[in-house]
């Protein structure tokens, strides 16, 4: 049984936004939720989340060694400068509305004691705390050995699926949801191998799914990406093998052929 308290919880929404964050600053996001569930205190803004270095490491092994309270500040610091583009309807007219919002309200750290405190906006705290339809979720520790940011962001597109088995993913919408500059890898072969093939080995690697893509072109372009996905968890279908007829069961079927000849030598039978 999955530990809700390293349950981390998404709207798909917000897993199919625009953004781009550094490896630390999802790090943070990502503890934080497991942290205020830990805790049992829920994420609220006026409610900072207090994440301390020597807890920071043990959760993410593969973080660079060194002064991690010093990447945790930076990573804070820069999180705090940071936005994300949530794609929605408006509910006035029904349109297509494309709305902007900063991640944190407020940021404090504590040198004294390796403390860093995050404050989510209202905002992004809507859509990152509650367990219900159309919210995806999974195993921080699923993510805690990833080392590539858009590794994290293509696997929680692709669990969004886990029980489908498959997801197309549009080339455009895909660099725009990563927020991959115009003037980056700017050849698909590139994509594929920096962006695609890089998320996938780490996904296959670290997570608890299996998953593997091709490309599909329109006209002689690619211009989307076709996605199987497998739960490395799910039961084994068996297959039930096909038993050979034992001998006393050959010995019947020759005899019955050989009747059907002797009845179409007669004339008895037709074939």
């Amino acid at each position: 049984m999955i530990s809700k308290k390293e349950l981390v919880v998404k709207s798909n929404k917000i897993v199919e936004a625009s953004y781009r964050l550094t490896l630390n600053e999802q790090r943070i996001i990502l503890y934080s939720i497991c942290r205020a569930r830990e805790e049992q205190k829920g994420l609220f803004p006026d409610l900072p989340v207090t994440i301390t270095a020597e807890s920071f490491a043990k959760q993410f092994p593969s973080i660079e060694k060194g002064s991690v309270y010093g990447q945790l500040k930076d990573a804070m610091n820069a999180l705090y400068a940071r936005s994300v583009t949530i794609h929605d309807t408006d509910p006035a007219t029904g349109f297509p509305r494309v709305k902007e919002t900063r991640w944190l309200s407020e940021k404090a750290y504590i040198d004294g004691a390796g403390h860093v405190q995050v404050i989510f906006t209202p905002k992004v705290i809507e859509h990152i705390t509650r367990l219900e339809a159309e919210f995806t979720s999974y195993q921080l520790e699923k993510v805690s050995n990833m080392t590539s940011a858009h590794a994290i962001r293509i696997y929680e597109m692709l669990a969004q699926y886990r029980e489908v088995g498959t997801r197309e993913l549009n080339l455009k919408w895909l660099r725009n949801a990563l927020q991959i500059a115009d003037d980056e890898y700017k050849l698909t072969g590139d994509f594929k191998k920096w962006v695609l093939d890089a998320a996938v080995e780490q996904i296959n690697k670290h997570s608890d799914l299996k998953v593997s893509y091709e490309p599909k072109k329109t006209s002689r372009a690619i211009t989307d990406f076709v996605f199987k996905i497998k739960d490395k968890n799910a039961p084994a279908k068996s297959k039930k093998p096909v038993a050979a007829p034992d001998q006393a069961a050959r010995d019947e079927l020759e005899k019955l052929g050989q009747q059907r000849i002797d009845a179409y030598v007669d004339g008895e039978e037709e074939f």
